[in-house]
């Protein structure tokens, strides 16, 4: 062979690349030949290599073939970034492949500016041969998404060759901003957590307003760094003019520059003030629980108040209340229809809360209709007996909010105002109903029209009239036939009144004999007699003429005419407890009742006006007649003969005896008072109204007050020492005296 041929190839390139190469004999008798990739277009992959020798004709001649694989350049391209500071580091490591390569280069861009921020970074060789660079993403706009390099090697001709390429994503700042509210005192807490994404910031700021506002009352908060990486600030809706309705914050990070950079927003509604009010009426004691429930947005509170008033007084009646914290945060607070003048008709209330300022604040209202339960009852007429002049009440549908006590029926005829008035204690029926029966005999025989009224005495002791009727009453026998009947009794005296009519028409009575007695064999019957004095006749009778005995007195009535006939008339019993008198008001009173039924002109009365004369030196220096009027004669001798004109002094004249009353601090001007027995009462007949202040012209003693109704005895009344009755404020009473009885 005259030589050794060696063609070379890439099968990459198809043969195109081929070079036939002359090897050099070495020493040890083997050829050898090096060759440049470079020289076949640097392909990558399989390369071929043949050996042909040149024989003596000058022709190649095939002998062997031998294959390599030259490797694709290669690189491990990584890329770490730093959240804090906004860095990247580009790493290459494992680089193989780069034959003759003259350096590394890195490009690095984001993809969110399209490549118009690249850089072209010429990495560091480490020890390690790895390459590596820190590059900044302020270097890149600041840009968020993806970033992207590539790593190329610049090879022997200076020509960039791309190895790798390497992905990252910058997240978009983020974090978790919260707005906690706090009802009880009006503030907000502002948290940002879980942080990303800001890169090399340099602080946190926190802008808040309320929309109600328009950002008005925007104020930028610097929040504090919490021990668990959170940031956190508490403001006051007092620093944002308080509105109610939707507030903003919004987390801003402040990045290398010092500029704000957006990161999240974060709403909260702070509730209109509100509350459930609810107002609970009770007609039956007139009363209101005022209730405020469910209470929101009242922050930062110092107080509730509660304004309440009827709407018919036009609020000249408001009242503001504070009401009481319940323990379920409610508050509550119970009024009375009487601190509103007891109005009907609609109430209201409001709720207002005290604001951290002091100021009141309007939350709601409420309203309620209330009328008031008024007592009820229903009288009816019934049995009117025109012969006997009887008939009788029955009081139905009996009602009062406060409860009733008992049941009063006053009952008068129109003849001579009021004088025969007399009231009546209403008896429970089995239905539920009460009932009074009335006799004309003991209204004086009037006859004609009769008012009837109702009151009721309630549970709490107060008395309220309820209903009025009329009705006319005849007493057809009041003209033929004597009528007897009993009056005035006094059980703890023992005391009472037989009074005996002649009839018009009837027989002419001569005397009126009447038997009483209490023990069942009459072992203490006494005879009362006494001759007719005309119309009426009365006789006194007295548990002292009997013992003193407590029990059931019989009265039995023989009339005797003057044509010689007797009539009997059984006028049942009456029931007495006599109680011997011992104290000064006892005695008073006891001699006052043994006068009763001396009639002028009598023995009796004659011994009284000379019992008054017979103490010098005489009041006035004026000695009393028997003609006189004799009112006041009475009354000061009754305290004269128990030893007691110390108590009262001594007078035949009414308006000089209150002159002496004023002197001894025992008057009361005031007739419209309930007086107590044993009380001076006195009388001014010209004048019909309270109060009464005109010249008295009356006196008599006070014996009982019982259902609002005065019992006296009385000397020189209508010629007699007579037990008259009176309502309490009775327009001709003009004061009392009370004396100081032991």
């Amino acid at each position: 062979f005259k030589e050794i041929q060696i063609p070379f190839w890439s099968h990459a390139n198809g043969m195109k690349d081929i070079v036939w190469y002359t090897p050099t004999k070495q020493q040890d008798g083997s050829y050898s030949v090096t060759v440049k990739a470079s020289d076949h277009e640097n392909a990558y992959g399989t390369y071929e290599a043949q050996l042909f020798y040149v024989d003596s004709k000058g022709k190649n001649q095939f002998v062997k073939k031998a294959f390599v694989n030259r490797d694709q350049p290669s690189a491990d391209l990584t890329i770490t970034k730093s959240e804090s500071d906004g860095s990247f580091t580009i790493r290459a490591t494992r680089l193989t492949g780069l034959s003759g390569f003259k350096g590394i280069q890195i490009p690095f861009w984001s993809h969110a500016n399209g490549m118009k921020d690249i850089v072209w970074y010429t990495p560091t060789k480490q020890q390690d041969g790895s390459y590596s660079v820190t590059v900044k993403a302020s270097d890149h706009e600041n840009a968020y998404g993806t970033y992207e390099a590539q790593l190329f090697y610049v090879d022997s001709k200076g020509k960039n060759q791309f190895v790798k390429k390497a992905f990252v994503n910058r997240d978009q700042p983020s974090a978790d901003l919260t707005i906690t509210k706090s009802e009880s005192d009006g503030s907000f807490t502002i948290r940002a957590t879980r942080l990303t994404g800001l890169s090399g910031f340099k602080g946190i700021q926190i802008p808040f307003w309320s929309h109600a506002n328009g950002m008005k009352d925007i104020v930028w908060y610097t929040p504090t760094k919490q021990q668990d990486g959170s940031y956190s600030v508490t403001v006051k809706a007092s620093d944002h003019e308080n509105a109610y309705g939707t507030y903003e914050a919004q987390l801003f990070y402040v990045d290398s520059k010092g500029k704000n950079q957006f990161v999240k927003k974060a709403f909260v509604n702070r509730d209109q003030p509100s509350a459930d009010l609810t107002i609970t009426k009770s007609e039956s004691d007139g009363s209101f629980t005022i209730r405020a429930t469910r209470l929101t947005g009242l922050s930062g509170f110092k107080g509730i108040q509660i304004p309440f008033w009827s709407h018919a007084n036009g609020m000249k009646d408001i009242v503001w209340y504070t009401p009481t914290k319940q323990q379920d945060g409610s508050y509550s607070v119970t009024v009375k229809a009487s601190d509103h003048e007891n109005i009907d008709g609609t109430y209201e209330a409001q709720l207002f809360y005290l604001d951290a300022k002091g100021n009141k604040e309007f939350v709601t209202k409420s309203m309620v209709e209330y009328h008031k339960l008024r007592p009820t009852g229903t009288l009816t007429i019934q049995n009117n007996n025109k012969e006997t002049g009887t008939f009788d009440v029955i009081i139905s549908d009996v009602f009062s909010p406060k409860g009733v006590q008992s049941v009063q029926v006053p009952i008068w005829s129109d003849k001579d105002g009021q004088d025969d008035v007399i009231w009546y204690s209403g008896h429970r029926q089995s239905d539920g109903s009460y009932k009074v029966s009335v006799k004309a005999t003991d209204h004086k025989n009037s006859t004609g029209r009769y008012h009837v009224h109702l009151y009721y005495v309630q549970a709490d002791g107060t008395r309220v009239g309820v209903s009025t009727a009329t009705t006319d009453v005849e007493f057809r026998q009041a003209k033929t036939k004597t009528q007897a009947k009993i009056k005035y009794v006094n059980p703890t005296s023992g005391t009472f009144t037989v009074e005996v009519d002649q009839a018009p028409q009837g027989r002419q009575i001569k005397d009126v004999r009447v038997a009483v007695w209490s023990q069942a064999h009459q072992e203490n019957l006494h005879w009362y007699t006494t001759p007719s004095v005309g119309g009426r006749t009365e006789v006194q009778v007295n548990a002292a003429n009997h013992g003193y005995r407590q029990g059931d007195y019989t009265t039995h009535v023989y009339v005797d005419y003057t044509d010689g006939t007797v009539e009997g008339i059984n006028l049942g019993q009456t029931g007495l407890s006599p109680v011997v008198a011992r104290g000064q008001r006892d005695r008073v009173l006891r001699a006052a009742a043994n006068l009763v039924g001396v009639t002028a002109g009598s023995a009796a009365h004659r011994q009284l006006v000379s019992d008054y004369n017979s103490v010098k030196p005489l009041p006035v220096g004026y000695t009393v007649k028997n003609s006189d009027d004799w009112c006041d004669v009475f009354v000061t001798t009754v305290f004269q003969r128990e030893g007691l004109s110390h108590l009262i002094g001594r007078e035949c004249g009414v308006e000089r005896h209150i002159q002496i009353f004023k002197r001894l601090g025992i008057w009361n001007e005031n007739g419209l008072t309930t007086p107590k027995a044993g009380d001076i009462i006195t009388f001014n007949w010209d004048q019909n109204s309270q109060q009464n202040d005109g010249w008295a012209d009356h006196i008599g003693i006070v014996e009982s007050v019982q259902n609002g109704i005065i019992h006296t005895i009385e000397g020189n009344s209508n010629g007699a020492v007579r037990r008259q009755v009176y309502r309490v404020g009775h327009g001709n009473i003009r004061g009392f005296a009370t004396p100081r009885y032991y």
